[in-house]
């Protein structure tokens, strides 16, 4: 039961911004709102914190790129995280339940980087490192430096990349831990955070 809960929601995650191109935005965005309580309520996903500093408002589609070239002029960085996911994670289920994470918190952009072997199998989990101020990309991007004492003593590399990502016929046998970043590209003033 939980487990047809999990894929409806996450075949819900993934149409939303479908429907927000077909003239449905208003229901679109009324389901949107829905979907941060369910998923806070899935046994899957788990935050081990938020970002800090600012967050925007939500948006109807993350883009993930995978280089730092691919990150357009202007754009901010607003959280440096950490993803472990289980193993025997689905590539298309993975993008879903990431780039929903990406857009609750308002962003438009989501650069990933390596990833590795976990060396615990734990369900989703979202951990945040930072940084206090949204700062424009392309001025002071300083690479994948945060979260090194818990990303270093993970296991081997693993591929979750362009090849893999959103790709339904990909299965990660592997738990893994995934850098990226959050950025919001749109110029709309970013809220406080609580």
């Amino acid at each position: 039961m939980r487990k047809n809960r999990a894929h409806g929601l996450l075949l819900t995650v993934a149409a939303l911004p479908l429907l927000a191109g077909c003239g449905v935005k208003q229901r679109a965005e009324a389901a949107w709102q829905k979907v941060p309580a369910l998923l806070d309520k899935m046994p899957f996903v788990r935050q081990e914190s938020k970002p800090s500093g600012v967050t925007y408002p939500p948006t109807l589609k993350a883009k993930a790129v995978f280089a730092p070239e691919q990150v357009p002029a202007g754009c901010k960085v607003f959280a440096h995280l950490l993803i472990w996911t289980p193993a025997g994670a689905n590539g298309h289920g993975l993008a879903g339940v990431v780039e929903k994470e990406a857009m609750r918190w308002g962003a438009d952009l989501l650069l990933l980087g390596r990833s590795r072997k976990a060396k615990e199998d734990k369900s989703m989990i979202f951990v945040y490192y930072g940084p206090e101020e949204p700062y424009n990309f392309r001025e002071r991007w300083a690479g994948w430096k945060f979260g090194y004492s818990d990303w270093v003593s993970q296991g081997g590399w693993a591929a979750a990349g362009y090849d893999e990502w959103d790709k339904k016929t990909v299965w990660h046998s592997d738990p893994l831990v995934i850098q990226a970043a959050f950025l919001r590209c749109q110029d709309i003033p970013p809220h406080e955070q609580p």
